[in-house]
């Protein structure tokens, strides 16, 4: 009876602890690439020792682990992210077609659950033996205010020394490490959120070791996005070599027709192009770079019927969306945009933005279509929302000045347009003429340099 007693209460703790491990997983999972590429590995954050100095301001290891996981997070949303929106970039396809059955799992020893019994609940529920994560921060100097990080990586008995963090800030510390974590164990991941933080050295050095000694797989997704995080007049190398490696690499497919199309070399834009539908016709992507290709080359009709395409498919996308509201919006015979033409682009619009709610041309070009209905407050909302999104922009703010001097806010319109033109006076000259509605309100405005009537030739 107690030996029957004693099989129901270890049998009971086992339950406790495999649901715990569960819950974390919920609570810290993440889809991590380790450096055996697309191999899965469940990874567990054992402690990061603090010194008594941050203990004495409130902080606990636990803590610490917590708030490393946070960031894991947050650069992982960015690397999933695609910030300008537009024509969704071919990364995220890439990444998110990955199975998820081959992503990493880490979890955090928290809550007084041992090492042991988490490493237990990860061989009993995922049959794998975990990679092992601890760490410490400690001070440079005795009584210095400078802290360092270190993380250690513990696999089958093998270890392994992340490289160390150092800042007077423990919030920036933890940001530190977390993405050294994060470039350990999915560098290319890794790459595209320092890239898109504006990190691009970073970006680079990641990259480096994986194109110069990766494997096959590897190296061509580390050229690729080498391609992007470089740019530069010979980007069209990297794709190429990658091309090389896979001449059905998708994303590079994609990557080489946009290359390609800004070299104004349309046939060979629309060759790339549709080698890419040819290796993966259920993506718009490929749809949507043939599409661009003909409408830049003078086919207007072409691009048309490509887009067409790429917006029937499952997949939402943005990119089709707008260029088909580009194309409603466009002057026909000499004259504007008919209201129900205008009325036709902001549902395409509004498409667009339901596709990727971060598709920051669509606010713009809908607050244009808003302005001409001379529905002022949608376009003023509009507006704001696509210079939140992109700052660096100043078409958007142009577009919200119109919105706000139709409104009767003349002040505060005149110098929202000051400011654009300020940090960005080159877009008061030819540029200005490349999207529809810009010249019309710089004239609005009497801030009208001389130059051309507006055309259709907006880029989303």
């Amino acid at each position: 009876m107690a030996l029957n007693n004693t099989i129901e209460f270890i049998h009971s703790i086992s339950k406790t602890i495999t649901s715990l491990m569960m819950s974390l997983c919920a609570l810290f999972g993440f889809g991590f690439v380790s450096q055996s590429f697309w191999r899965a590995t469940p990874v567990i954050i054992e402690r990061i020792e603090i010194p008594a100095a941050l203990e004495e301001r409130g902080y606990k290891s636990e803590i610490i682990v917590k708030r490393v996981l946070d960031e894991l997070t947050a650069y992982r949303n960015i690397a999933a992210s695609n910030p300008k929106g537009g024509i969704e970039g071919p990364e995220n396809a890439f990444f998110s077609s990955m199975s998820s059955e081959k992503e990493t799992r880490i979890e955090a020893s928290v809550g007084g659950v041992s090492l042991s019994s988490l490493e237990q609940a990860v061989r009993h529920v995922l049959q794998k033996n975990p990679v092992v994560v601890s760490g410490e921060i400690l001070r440079t100097e005795k009584d210095g205010s400078v802290f360092e990080g270190r993380l250690r990586i513990v696999n089958g008995g093998a270890s392994d020394r992340i490289k160390d963090s150092k800042s007077e800030d423990v919030n920036e510390l933890v940001k530190s490490l977390a993405l050294e974590l994060f470039v350990y164990f999915d560098p290319l991941r890794a790459a595209l959120a320092a890239e898109r933080l504006g990190k691009r050295d970073l970006a680079l050095d990641v990259l480096r070791p994986l194109i110069t000694s990766g494997d096959p797989d590897q190296r061509k997704a580390a050229l690729w996005l080498r391609a992007g995080v470089g740019g530069g007049p010979d980007r069209d190398q990297f794709l190429r070599e990658a091309l090389s490696i896979d001449p059905r690499f998708f994303p590079a497919l994609i990557a080489m027709s946009e290359f390609e199309s800004g070299q104004r070399r349309y046939a060979e834009a629309i060759g790339y192009a549709d080698q890419a539908i040819a290796a993966n016709p259920n993506s718009p992507l490929g749809y949507n770079a043939k599409g661009v290709a003909l409408r830049q080359s003078g086919d207007r009709a072409g691009g048309v019927e490509q887009f067409k395409k790429a917006c029937a498919l499952p997949q939402l996308t943005p990119g089709c969306r707008i260029w088909l509201g580009l194309d409603y919006m466009r002057p026909s015979e000499g004259k504007p945009a008919s209201r129900e033409s205008l009325r036709l682009a902001y549902a395409e619009f509004t498409l667009a933005i339901k596709a990727n709610p971060q598709a920051v041309w669509a606010y713009s070009h809908a607050a244009y279509v808003a302005t001409e209905l001379k529905d002022f407050r949608e376009a003023k909302m509009l507006a704001l929302r696509a210079v939140e999104l992109d700052k660096a922009e100043p078409i958007h703010q142009i577009r919200l000045a119109g919105a706000l001097h139709h409104l009767g806010e003349k002040t505060r319109a005149k110098a929202v347009l000051k400011d654009a033109l300020t940090a960005f006076p080159a877009v008061a000259g030819p540029r200005a003429n490349q999207f529809p509605g810009v010249r019309q309100i710089l004239v609005l405005v009497n801030e009208d340099p001389p130059g051309r009537p507006a055309t259709d030739g907006a880029q989303p």
